[in-house]
């Protein structure tokens, strides 16, 4: 019973990245497209974007997660390491953007300013409270063993994966990877603080590297 409410409020969490977070994502977006100014549309995106993630940051920090020292979260430069190897592994599989990756690199282009606080600051932010965060608030609260690590490692690595829309196994595959790295991140340091940092420099990277080409 316990765990079906638990659940219920995991989906709440999810819910309320798509439909707040998400709305307002949109509605920016669509404000640019329609040719308003920069100045007027990213102030109000920084600041109702900030005050979702104030807001399920408060929510995530009603209870504490508990996680034991494992295999998994025993070396603090694992998780760099594991997304290290992950970018690399990409330069050598073909091409293939995802539909995510395609809209990324088009807002980037067009609105480089917006593009840098949507990938490089907030995604990162709402993603890891979601995805990181309320997921083991809810239902990985408690990590005693190695196979709980695990399980809860392989769950938000889908998930992570799932959320970006890929269309094909290997569009998954790297954002599944991602997603891992990223799990490790949350769990060597048991908080937030690693897995966003480490988050943002990949999305930094990533943009940098599609205003330069």
């Amino acid at each position: 019973m316990k765990l079906l409410k638990n659940l219920g409020w995991f989906l709440l969490a999810i819910l309320s990245f798509y439909f707040i977070y998400g709305l307002v994502q949109s509605m920016a977006l669509s404000a640019l497209g329609l040719g308003a100014s920069i100045f007027g549309v990213l102030p109000l995106y920084v600041v109702l974007s900030g005050a979702y993630v104030y807001g399920v940051n408060r929510w995530y920090q009603t209870e504490k997660v508990s996680i034991q020292t494992t295999v998994f979260n025993r070396y603090i430069w694992l998780p760099t390491l594991v997304l290290l190897v992950a970018i690399t592994a990409q330069f050598f599989l073909p091409d293939d953007p995802s539909v995510n990756q395609q809209i990324v690199s088009q807002l980037t282009v067009a609105q480089p300013v917006f593009g840098f606080f949507m990938v490089v600051v907030f995604a990162p932010l709402t993603e890891e409270l979601i995805f990181r965060g309320m997921l083991a608030r809810y239902l990985f609260p408690k990590q005693d063993n190695s196979k709980q690590t695990l399980i809860f490692l392989l769950v938000s690595s889908v998930l992570f994966a799932l959320i970006h829309s890929p269309g094909t196994l290997q569009q998954f595959l790297v954002y599944a990877s991602l997603g891992f790295s990223l799990g490790l991140a949350y769990i060597s340091r048991k908080g937030l603080v690693y897995s966003i940092s480490l988050h943002a420099l990949n999305n930094l990277v990533s943009f940098l590297m599609i205003l330069m080409l």
